[in-house]
């Protein structure tokens, strides 16, 4: 075998070496990301949380409170009247367009607590994935908080406040769930690259399926 071919054979066979090893760490990211975040991995005192795959609208589970006014101080007028200077109809319009979007709608009540912004969340561990979903159909809602440790439910609060316009377009939501990343309940996300032709995953976090928070005083 002349040198030149032995030197042919040799760069071919790292290049099959180096792909074997490329697929090798593909196929075992993959098998963490699609993992269950109901398995494993947590230890005593910690919780898990799922934060991928995103869900579809139709397995996402909300109740809409209308957070505008506030609640009338006069006991007998309350009983016509119940909120003062709040939006008429605001949660029902809103569960409305939510149930055309896909979304599984529960509770629809009035809170009137003078809430003056957009929307704001409020969610467990069981939701992280699910929220991050939901926030992106609001495009008003800057707010990262709503995370709360101690819920255990499957069910997403969305209070409405006095500056809800309107939900976002199928296009305006890919791209803000896009640049919101990956979803944490308590570490700042991470930026996706780009928006999925035709969907809002913006891919698998990069330390795995699940993510944990510990519980308050440990």
């Amino acid at each position: 075998m002349s040198l030149a071919r032995a030197r042919a054979v040799a760069i071919v066979g790292t290049i099959v070496v180096a792909a074997i090893v490329v697929v090798v760490m593909a196929v075992i990211k993959d098998r963490q990301s699609s993992a269950s975040y109901a398995t494993g991995g947590c230890a005593a005192g910690q919780v898990k949380v799922h934060v991928w795959p995103l869900p579809k609208p139709e397995q996402v589970k909300v109740n809409v409170y209308n957070g505008t006014g506030t609640a009338n101080p006069d006991a007998k007028a309350a009983k016509k009247n119940p909120v003062l200077n709040g939006v008429p109809g605001l949660a029902a319009q809103v569960a409305d367009d939510l149930r055309n979007r896909g979304f599984v709608v529960g509770k629809v009540e009035e809170h009137p607590e003078n809430y003056t912004g957009g929307a704001k969340l409020h969610y467990g561990p069981k939701t992280v994935a699910a929220a991050a979903v939901v926030r992106g159909y609001f495009l008003g809602l800057t707010d990262p908080g709503g995370f709360d440790i101690k819920r255990t439910d499957d069910v997403i609060d969305v209070t409405l406040g006095s500056q809800f316009k309107e939900l976002g377009s199928k296009t305006e939501v890919n791209q803000k769930i896009a640049q919101l990343g990956n979803p944490s309940p308590t570490r700042r996300r991470r930026p996706a690259r780009r928006a999925a032709p035709g969907g809002y995953r913006a891919g698998p976090p990069a330390a795995g399926p699940a993510r944990v928070a510990r519980r308050p005083g440990r």
